[in-house]
């Protein structure tokens, strides 16, 4: 143990990569759907190596402003399209519910903390874990940082605020986790929550046989067929129009051999008896009775070897914002070219020919080569496999957004500042919604945003963890009980408040909708799993986007509001 505690003093850097790992594995672990996750994991474990050490360990708060800014300028970059689509148009109302939900929350933390004495560390604390946004304790230390107090009184109320938020972050987590998947739905008039999800699927058409509006699930096949000689010759066109017809799904006629030749048709070339023809569709409507009629298949490796790309699109083009998926999809330039997946604000989005597109929407696409790098620019910019992210935009612009950051303003005698925090996170929105716009720079592939995004965020909490864990017992021991229930009413406040709201108010939102919204503007994905799990759909998560952009960007910089609102009394 010795040994350890002196290696660990000596390269502060293990310890932090070994509450890294550990955090990640505690992550992992869940229970009916239901877990801490690797941030709270990591933050836990940072805590019990510097309690167990002492105020021997401390690693560089340099470190973890680093990591800190990473997270929040990427966060604001992959949630800026649908933060800026939430201020407009079909997006503004769950936009406004979500401001008011962060209000509500905001302001039951402050109050809470006014009523009991807390200080403005343990207030940014409970609002963080109450409120389940891990990003407020960097926010609100950075704000401490910023106060006109003394450097002792600074690191203590600092190193309050992850104590705070690991007392209150398990409750916020699960209860709300609880609440949203079985205590809402009763509250907003539903007896049975898959029937009405189911009913919603419906209604929106989320079972049709067309693979460009049902799920994902529904695979794309390519098949050679012989025309037997009952059938009637016909155009293209005329071919395709009836298979929709009969079988409610599209079937594409993708290339045909005539007398020996192969040829990729236009829709007005001639079907006649004895041509081979692949047939493009989803597998249900290329087994169906329709073309067994007059064809049968055959095996045909040759005219079945043609180039196909799947490929994600982000949708810029004003000609394709505002439309929807029937409308894309009913456009010439788009025919024998599959949408299998939308993907929004870092979520899967369940999509039927109804679902409007909005810009930054990555699409999923599959056809040939040719045909779908013709319609690219139709519709925006391709995301290609490129592992490499550009820096330039990513360096810069955390650069811009801590230089905005840095100014203060004193109103009264309390000193007000974006913070470089913030002013990170509110570049990286900039930047994100403009690259949606014209995504010609910036390219920052899956793996790369998920690396800042979920690596700096847990990097951060675990020095964060280290530095606060020698004042982590006296914390909960002074704090404990009445934090716990302090978190408990920051949680259930708001989400009790905004159903009552969605059901009395928000009338014409579909009640299984209002409950992505509360998920959403939460920012509790830990309760994405639960709530798809008991509504058996994920129809739900149609109302999660746009409140989960708006919830953290407002949640986050309230972190530094509730700073300066509780340190005239801290």
């Amino acid at each position: 143990m010795g040994w350890i505690r002196d290696v660990f003093v000596s390269h502060p850097e293990i310890a932090v990569f070994v509450a890294l790992g550990f955090g990640f594995l505690i992550g992992k672990v869940t229970i009916r759907g239901l877990g801490l996750g690797a941030v709270t994991g990591t933050l836990l474990v940072g805590v019990v190596i510097g309690a167990v050490l002492g105020e021997d360990l401390r690693v560089d708060p340099v470190v973890k402003q680093i990591f800190f800014l990473l997270f929040l300028f990427s966060l604001g970059y992959k949630l800026g399209p649908q933060f800026v689509a939430g201020l407009r148009g079909s997006g503004l109302p769950q936009a406004v519910f979500a401001v008011a939900l962060a209000a509500v929350g905001l302001g039951a933390a402050v109050a809470t903390s006014l009523v009991l004495g807390y200080n403005p560390g343990i207030a940014a604390g409970l609002a963080g874990g109450g409120l389940t946004q891990s990003a407020i304790i960097g926010v609100a230390q950075d704000a401490i940082s910023g106060l006109p107090i003394d450097a002792d009184t600074a690191a203590q109320w600092s190193d309050l605020v992850p104590v705070a938020y690991a007392v209150t972050y398990i409750f916020g987590t699960i209860g709300a986790a609880l609440y949203i998947s079985f205590v809402a739905p009763r509250l907003l008039g539903i007896r049975n929550l898959p029937e009405a999800a189911h009913d919603l699927e419906v209604q929106l058409g989320f079972h049709e046989d067309d693979p460009d509006v049902t799920s994902a699930y529904q695979h794309i096949h390519r098949r050679a067929y012989l025309l037997d000689d009952t059938f009637t010759a016909q155009s293209i066109a005329e071919f395709e129009s009836e298979s929709v017809r009969r079988t409610g799904s599209h079937l594409y006629i993708a290339r045909v051999r005539h007398g020996g030749e192969i040829v990729e048709p236009d829709l007005d070339h001639g079907l006649v008896a004895g041509d081979v023809i692949v047939v493009a569709g989803a597998y249900p409507a290329l087994i169906d009775e329709h073309l067994e009629r007059f064809a049968a298949e055959v095996v045909d490796p040759e005219i079945l070897d043609f180039a196909l790309e799947t490929l994600s699109i982000v949708v810029t083009s004003k000609e394709v914002v505002g439309r929807t998926v029937a409308e894309l999809r009913a456009d010439p330039r788009s025919r024998r070219i599959f949408l299998t997946k939308v993907t929004r604000a870092g979520q899967t989005l369940p999509f039927t020919g109804a679902t409007v597109l909005q810009g930054g929407d990555e699409l999923r696409v599959q056809g040939p080569l040719s045909l779908l790098e013709q319609g690219i620019r139709h519709v925006g910019y391709p995301e290609r496999t490129d592992p490499k992210s550009d820096m330039v935009t990513v360096a810069f612009g955390i650069t811009a957004g801590a230089l905005i950051g840095v100014p203060t303003i004193v109103l009264g005698s309390v000193p007000l500042s974006l913070t470089t925090s913030v002013g990170a996170l509110l570049v990286g929105l900039l930047l994100g919604w403009r690259r949606a716009k014209s995504p010609t720079f910036g390219h920052v592939p899956p793996g790369a945003q998920w690396f800042f995004e979920t690596v700096g965020l847990t990097l951060f909490v675990a020095v964060v963890g280290i530095n606060a864990g020698p004042g982590f017992v006296a914390g909960l021991r002074d704090y404990g009980v009445q934090l716990f229930l302090a978190g408990v009413f920051v949680t259930l406040a708001p989400l009790i408040v905004m159903t009552l709201v969605g059901r009395f108010i928000f009338r014409k939102t579909h009640p299984v909708l209002i409950l992505g919204m509360l998920t959403g503007a939460l920012t509790t994905t830990a309760a994405v799993g639960t709530l798809r799990e008991t509504a058996k759909s994920s129809v739900p998560l149609l109302g999660f986007t746009v409140p989960y952009a708006v919830g953290n960007i407002v949640l986050t910089i309230g972190g530094a509001v509730v700073v300066a609102i509780t340190s005239t009394t801290g």
